[in-house]
């Protein structure tokens, strides 16, 4: 099974090609505000790279956010239209569960926090056992303040994304990644391949990014 996934999410623009959890090719490079004019071409050359044809092509795994909501209209309209073409099936990827499974080796409580502006953070919270990561939250909008005061009760917190450091600078014990935060696309296409294996399908006419709106934490710790 091949599969192209596409992360479009952040500053950083992300093409993978799959065969199964192998990658056959893959670009991850810094483009910020270039995403609408080298998508396409990026996609073009790992498609190249990996020595595969379009139609060849089992189907599309799409990092659905949150994010930046230019980017995410991006990717999204860009594999929404491939998809419509080649009629082949797509997934959607939450670009936060992409994210978190950098730091999976990580024993504790995994927090993904991203910089949503006007003072809020989207965020999301995963129990690593060091091999599986387990979502203990929903994907949440809200304060970096109240995400911490919703942490407090927990040991062993490891924030991770573009507002790791400051978070960890709020709550006492707790400290941020190091490297790279930005999710990569044999992360998405992973994700993604088990989806398929599910047949977690997402009819293409439906297929939108993930934006979030506030809500009540709901950390389970389970």
């Amino acid at each position: 099974m091949r599969l192209l996934a596409v992360d479009t999410s952040t500053d950083y623009l992300s093409v993978a090609v799959m065969s199964g959890e192998k990658t056959l090719a893959r670009i991850h490079k810094k483009a910020p505000r270039s995403h609408s004019t080298m998508l396409v071409a990026i996609i073009d050359r790992v498609l190249k790279m990996s020595g595969t044809a379009l139609d060849e092509l089992d189907g599309f795994c799409l990092s659905i956010g949150p994010g930046s909501f230019t980017g995410l209209r991006i990717g999204a309209a860009t594999v929404k239209t491939l998809a419509f073409v080649m009629k082949k099936p797509v997934v959607a990827v939450p670009t936060l569960d992409a994210i978190a499974q950098n730091q999976k080796k990580f024993r504790g409580i995994i927090c993904v926090v991203l910089d949503a502006r006007k003072n809020k953070v989207y965020a999301a919270v995963y129990r690593s056992d060091g091999k599986r990561l387990k979502k203990i939250s929903k994907i949440l909008l809200l304060g970096v303040s109240d995400l911490v005061k919703k942490l407090e009760g927990h040991q062993n917190v490891l924030f991770t994304g573009d507002f790791a450091e400051k978070a960890a600078g709020l709550l006492p014990g707790s400290k941020a990644a190091a490297g790279h935060w930005q999710p990569r696309p044999e992360v998405v296409g992973a994700i993604g391949a088990e989806y398929f294996k599910k047949r977690k399908f997402v009819k293409v006419e439906d297929l939108e990014p993930l934006y979030i709106y506030s809500r009540e934490c709901d950390i389970t710790g389970k």
